[in-house]
Parts: structure tokens; C-alpha cells; sequence
């Protein structure tokens, strides 16, 4: 039962994760977002949501730690993925537009 509920938080962590990114690429229309600094307008809602959805596949991926080992660090990887090509996508729509 511990497992599927982890399995359930790391899910949830990803699309909250992934759901923060889509914000602060709206709030940010425009502007290129950055990689390794908050945007230029940081929204609130963004950085929260941002920050619970990285604890939640954390949390969740630790818990699952004991039943996968170190394919753990897998599952974390492919959680935040589709948050992360949320950036390039976002700067190369914009610079198509341009």
C-alpha cells in the first residue's frame, strides 16, 4: 500500500511541478525563461507550486527507495522531465515568433 502511494505522490509531484512551469511561461510571455535563475516575473503561485512539486517526487521517490533501490533516482528524473522541456520549448516558440 506504501508504494502505490508513492508511486500516487510522484505522479502528482510531477504534474504540480509541470503545472508551475506552464505558469510562469504564461506570466512570462515575451521573455526568454532562464535555466539556472527565477524568471523576470516571478510569480508567487510559480515558485510555491515549483517547490512543492520538487518535495513531493523527493518524498515520494524516497519512499520508494527501499522497493526499486536506486532506480529512485530514475523515477525522480522522469518525473520533472516534462517540466523541464517546458523551458526550451518555451524560449524556441519564442524566438520562432521573433
Amino acid at each position: 500500500m506504501e508504494a502505490v502511494v508513492a508511486w500516487f505522490g510522484v505522479v502528482a509531484g510531477g504534474v504540480v511541478f509541470f503545472l508551475s512551469l506552464r505558469v510562469a511561461s504564461n506570466a512570462n510571455a515575451g521573455r526568454r525563461l532562464p535555466y539556472w535563475r527565477s524568471p523576470e516575473v516571478a510569480s508567487g503561485a510559480a515558485i510555491g507550486m515549483r517547490v512543492a512539486g520538487v518535495f513531493l517526487v523527493a518524498l515520494s521517490a524516497g519512499l520508494l527507495a527501499p522497493t526499486i533501490g536506486y532506480w529512485s533516482v530514475a523515477v525522480v528524473a522522469l518525473a520533472l522531465l516534462p517540466g523541464l522541456v517546458t523551458i526550451p520549448l518555451h524560449n524556441k516558440r519564442l524566438a520562432a515568433g521573433s
